[in-house]
């Protein structure tokens, strides 16, 4: 069964991590939204104490069914599900999948790019598999740093570099490759799942990896933030969610 924590009391809540970052990824947002919900936060197949997925399996199909059977350990009727960065494509494939065990979804920084950022990355990928040495050469030491306070913090100076850093870097190399290779058509891909399920997704103006849409819809929030929204822009992230799932006395 997959690693988790709980915290607080209420509606129940699923918070999915990013890329190598697990649960401290939700410090600065826990405080304040286990005062509205009871969050259940997972560490991903393959990170922190979490089992490794089984090889002969794609990621996200092991990862979506550890999540619903850790849902049915826990005797949850239905959650609603927040998914960040990478973990935005974790929940995008459970509500493909289980969509009657969902109320409510949240896309945070979305794992949604251009075509061009997510052809640099099927590259990569194809290389990988020419050349397995060279992938980790890259998910190591001062390069990944570098794509970390790149990607993650727009170049900018941040005590939690150096945390994503010692986090992502502890991570099994292979289960970070595997969660880049899980990213449909390499990010690039329209994020696809059942009309009924109310959802809200949480735009950073300031993210360098997401394509955040020209034009919004009703499902769609702009912050000013980047891709390191969940810790370095909590209040606006916060007041996000509660604003979306506490619109309706029904909900809670």
């Amino acid at each position: 069964m997959l690693n988790y924590q709980i915290e607080g009391d209420g509606p129940p809540l699923l918070l999915c991590h990013g890329f190598g970052i697990s649960f401290n990824i939700w410090k600065e947002l826990s405080p304040t939204l286990r005062e509205h919900f009871m969050l259940v936060t997972v560490e991903l197949p393959g990170i922190g104490c979490s089992p490794h997925p089984r090889p002969s399996r794609p990621y996200l199909n092991e990862t979506v069914e550890a999540l619903e059977s850790l849902r049915a350990a826990l005797g949850l009727d239905r959650w609603s599900v927040l998914g960040y960065s990478s973990g935005s494509r974790v929940a995008e494939a459970y509500l493909q999948n289980h969509a009657d065990r969902v109320k409510r979804a949240i896309f945070l920084c979305p794992a949604l790019t251009t075509w061009g950022k997510a052809t640099g990355l099927r590259i990569a990928i194809r290389m990988n598999e020419h050349l397995p040495s060279m992938g980790n050469w890259v998910l190591s030491s001062w390069r990944i740093q570098f794509l970390i306070r790149l990607l993650g913090f727009n170049l900018r100076n941040n005590p939690a570099v150096d945390a994503w850093y010692a986090e992502i870097t502890s991570q099994p190399v292979e289960i970070l490759k595997e969660t880049l290779r899980s990213m449909p058509d390499g990010g690039a891909r329209p994020f696809i799942f059942p009309n009924q399920i109310q959802a809200l997704f949480i735009w950073g103006h300031e993210d360098w990896i997401t394509a955040t849409p020209n034009r919004l819809s009703t499902r769609d929030v702009v912050i000013h933030a980047n891709h390191s929204a969940p810790q370095t822009s909590a209040h606006a992230v916060t007041e996000s969610i509660l604003a979306f799932m506490l619109e309706d006395q029904t909900y809670s």
